[in-house]
């Protein structure tokens, strides 16, 4: 099993770029190696690096409007600017709809 979670952690390192596979690949050995002690799978750590490996590739989008907002207040306890943010982006989508 931990050879299988080896070879995954190379093909994940071969998704990155070209600058980050070595550091990367070495990080992620050791976390397969280490993942029985955590009381981890290491089968589980290994899909975790190709998610990873798979998401750096793509392309970077930043977040625009009320996906913003969302983001900064995603840990607010302010109910009234949580509540503001919802109302605001479903007004957006109503105005977008009859556009």
């Amino acid at each position: 099993m931990t050879r299988l979670a080896l070879a995954l952690v190379r093909v994940a390192a071969a998704l990155l770029p070209l600058a980050q596979r070595e550091r990367y690949r070495e990080q992620w050995r050791a976390d397969v190696a280490g993942a029985r002690e955590a009381g981890l799978s290491p089968l589980g750590v290994a899909f975790g690096a190709v998610r990873i490996g798979h998401r750096e590739r793509g392309p970077v989008v930043l977040p625009v409007g009320p996906l913003v907002l969302a983001l900064r207040l995603r840990e607010s306890t302010n109910l009234g600017a949580v509540l503001a943010v919802m109302l605001l982006a479903n007004l957006g989508g109503s105005v977008l709809l009859v556009i």
